[in-house]
């Protein structure tokens, strides 16, 4: 779209989600508009679906999201300048930051939690994509015989890539504190505490603290759940002493209070619970994986794209989290890769394949895009609107995932799957990820084809 055009779409744009008056809260992300709205019923929805520039629109919570694809910024740009609403960070894609809706029915907590979590995760992605993609260059790198394992500058480099997921209940726990609105300097100590040399060197002991309390010790780096409950414990603790302890006195009683309740209590009930959820969640998964991975590959990536439609792909975050700190590796992005590049090549398809000049356009830029690894252009300018696509997507994407379960295959960091961040897949499995993500491909768009799409 040429840029003179960005302010008209931004003037219909905030015209249709009923001006903005209605907005109390506007960012964006790598593909989307994300508008949080006072009055839900001034939005006309149907309208702003079709205008032009605009691939779609969805309600995440209380939270409207409108498509845009990579020219988002530019358009949030527009309407920021428009409207004077202030601009604000962008976030994570994957990862979507976004207040819980108050919806207290079983599928809205769950929705909440699912948010909760991701939330906490999102601001600490950087850092462990910044060392997964360390351990990806120098598995490569001794894979090819360019540096010794033994040497020091492996072990140095080891170290630098290793240390995100090992100080992991630190960043967690300082995460924690701002999304929980407490002293997040104060959480990070509490996590810090969770790892503390001594702490990890007792790890199967126990103590009676004041001849009283049993404490069992365990080692809880590269952990996140038992920061999370200890942190969360710790904002109702500080919370509720900010209320009766003095003003002039808080600053030194509120935080001793905190931190010693804190972590009694954490390393009594929170941390010891928050570690045995952990490792269940992390080995049942392993389990079902190991038990089912063919057909639960073929599941995964065949329902894919309406997971990532509805947004509920935030729910397989801290399951990577756990995975890449616990196993080293993940195994779900393989899963989503297949899915992706089945997308991304039935884009393609529909370049070469339509008449329509406008819809050509959309399969050659969402196609690349959507092989790099960013899909919501694709899934909603293309897939979602099109059945034949959407099936093809469909067989494509469950024939990839089927391949990536059978051979277990690897990924070693959060990134942009198929090929945006393909070094992350470097490694023993790689031969296997790349036969998932090519077959995905192939019988995508040989299905496509056999399904004569016309547009």
């Amino acid at each position: 779209m040429a840029k003179k055009n960005y302010d008209e779409l931004a003037e219909q744009i905030i015209t249709l989600v009923g001006t903005a008056e209605n907005v109390s809260y506007f960012t964006h992300c790598v593909t989307r508009l994300r508008f949080e709205l006072k009055d839900h019923s001034r939005v006309n929805l149907e309208e702003l679906q079709n205008v032009p520039g605009v691939l779609g629109t969805q309600w995440s919570g209380e939270q409207l999201q409108v498509i845009i694809g990579q020219t988002v910024s530019s358009v949030y740009e527009a309407v920021c300048k428009q409207t004077g609403l202030e601009k604000q960070a962008a976030v994570n894609e994957q990862l979507d930051d976004i207040k819980p809706a108050r919806d207290w029915s079983p599928k809205g907590i769950l929705n909440m939690f699912l948010e909760t979590i991701s939330s906490v995760i999102a601001p600490f992605i950087p850092a462990i994509v910044g060392c997964g993609l360390t351990q990806g260059l120098l598995y490569s790198a001794q894979m090819f015989g360019w540096i010794d394992a033994t040497s020091d500058t492996y072990n140095f480099l080891y170290t630098c890539a290793n240390t995100a997921f090992y100080f992991l209940p630190i960043l967690c726990a300082f995460s924690a504190g701002k999304r929980f609105g407490c002293n997040p300097y104060l959480a990070a100590t509490l996590g810090a505490f969770l790892i503390h040399p001594t702490v990890v060197g007792l790890a199967g002991q126990t103590i009676q603290l004041f001849g009283l309390i049993p404490i069992t010790f365990s080692n809880y780096s590269s952990s996140l759940i038992p920061a999370i409950l200890c942190v969360y414990f710790m904002s109702w603790v500080e919370k509720g002493l900010k209320k009766v302890v003095p003003q002039m006195i808080d600053i030194i009683v509120t935080p001793l209070l905190s931190l010693l309740i804190a972590s009694v209590v954490g390393f009594t009930i929170l941390a010891p619970l928050g570690g045995f959820v952990g490792n269940f969640v992390a080995n049942g998964m392993m389990w079902l994986y190991a038990k089912f991975g063919l057909v639960g590959g073929a599941i995964i990536a065949a329902v894919y794209p309406f997971i990532l439609a509805t947004g509920m792909q935030v729910a397989f975050s801290p399951f990577t989290v756990i995975n890449l700190s616990t196993l080293g590796y993940d195994y779900i992005y393989p899963m989503t890769a297949a899915s992706n590049a089945a997308m991304g090549a039935c884009a393609l398809y529909v370049y070469f394949k339509a008449k329509n000049k406008n819809v050509k356009a959309l399969g050659l830029s969402t196609g690349i895009t959507g092989l790099i690894g960013v899909t919501e252009p694709v899934l909603f300018g293309l897939v979602l609107k099109y059945k034949k696509i959407l099936y093809a997507v469909m067989i494509g994407g469950a024939v990839g995932g089927a391949i990536m379960g059978l051979f277990t295959v690897e990924y070693y960091s959060f990134g942009f799957v198929p090929f945006g961040t393909i070094m992350l897949a470097f490694g023993p499995t790689f031969v296997y990820y790349m036969a998932g993500v090519i077959a995905a491909m192939v019988v995508s768009v040989l299905a496509l084809h056999l399904m004569k799409f016309e547009d």
